[in-house]
């Protein structure tokens, strides 16, 4: 190789560094066929995809923000680098809340009879159980400590409950006190 011969390290592509925006016709076919794919035809309108238009290009296939952005035309949203992105930081922040590490519940004695009383008197009082923001607001708990809770005792039989609101319920043991409990009363 003579010295100073180009070699694939060291010869540069002419627009690297640059990128180049499609044009505007082709956009609106970008933006026509992103509509095509998410909403009805009656509400594709020449306008809608001029509005789109610069937008189409700016989110990766696939990407999180471009699921986003699918939402948000499927809404008729506009969606704006600004908006996608605050859709996403809320989504980021919501999921971060719900699984965040809990501090351990220590279900004694007496905490475990809170909860029952609390459970048999919300049956004999409107005929259901009480939901699980009602538990975590009289209880002190946050979301993961009402869960962590309620599941824990679920397999030791205290009580049961299914994904309906009020559905929380004495089972076993803590059932069968309640009941005797009237009888005697």
């Amino acid at each position: 190789m003579a010295a100073g011969e180009a070699t694939a390290q060291t010869t540069m592509p002419k627009n690297k560094g640059s990128w180049k925006r499609k044009s505007f016709a082709r956009r609106q076919l970008d933006a026509r066929a992103w509509l095509e794919r998410l909403v009805p035809p009656e509400r594709i309108t020449d306008a809608r995809v001029n509005q789109l238009a610069d937008f189409v290009d700016r989110y990766r296939p696939g990407s999180k923000f471009q699921i986003i952005a699918d939402a948000m035309v499927k809404n008729n949203e506009v969606p704006t680098m600004k908006n996608v992105a605050a859709r996403y930081e809320s989504r980021k922040n919501a999921y971060l809340r719900r699984n965040t590490p809990i501090a351990p519940v220590n279900l004694t004695l007496a905490i475990v009879d809170q909860l029952t009383t609390l459970i048999r008197v919300s049956w004999e009082r409107r005929g259901h159980g009480p939901t699980w923001t009602e538990i975590r607001t009289v209880m002190g708990w946050d979301r993961g400590q009402t869960k962590q809770a309620l599941t824990q005792l679920r397999p030791d039989g205290l009580l049961s409950f299914t994904n309906d609101s009020g559905s929380l319920t004495l089972t076993g043991k803590t059932a069968h006190q309640s009941a005797t409990a009237k009888k005697s009363a």
